[in-house]
């Protein structure tokens, strides 16, 4: 009797793991095609979400703002970082990076940016940034990159992180 309920415990403590991990716990319905929308944090505002038919969701990570220089985020992300200069172009313009990967969204502008990553708006002021995390269950994908209403100003190619790193 014991190992048939400790059988039905573990299959019940998966199934409540898989829910939880593939969002079903929270409290935002979503329509199909649509993504939640992410909160943002640090040195930007709310992103504005657009319906997208790939599975791509970049999400925004909190950044101490106060604990960690620009200098310091920009030692910290290295090649992890996509600048989009004064004309919203995107350096560099085409990118490979390994799913789940956290990138630096980095506005070199003196003039504020609406950054869109795979149709997800990141609000970036003056010399802005935003940390983002980019990750999706189908691989690979391109994702496209905007500025300001630009369409292409750059791409992503999101790889599959087989290394485990």
């Amino acid at each position: 009797m014991n190992k048939t309920w400790t059988i039905i415990i573990v299959i019940l403590v998966i199934a409540a793991g898989v829910w939880w991990f593939n969002g079903s716990g929270s409290n935002v319905p979503l329509s199909p095609g649509a993504s939640a929308s992410p909160t943002a944090v640090g040195a930007t505002k709310k992103p504005v979400v657009s319906k997208t038919n790939n599975s791509v969701t970049p999400t925004p990570i909190p950044v101490a703002t106060s604990a960690l220089s620009y200098s310091q985020l920009v030692a910290q992300y290295g090649n992890n970082r996509i600048q989009f200069d004064a004309n919203c172009q995107a350096q560099p313009g085409n990118v490979v990076f390994k799913n789940g990967t956290k990138i630096l969204l980095d506005n070199r502008s003196n003039q504020p940016r609406s950054i869109s990553v795979n149709n997800i708006n990141y609000n970036l002021g003056a010399y802005g940034y935003q940390v983002i995390l980019l990750s999706s269950s189908t691989l690979p994908q391109t994702i496209k990159l905007g500025c300001n209403g630009l369409v292409n100003v750059g791409t992503i190619q999101l790889q599959a992180n087989i290394s485990g790193q």
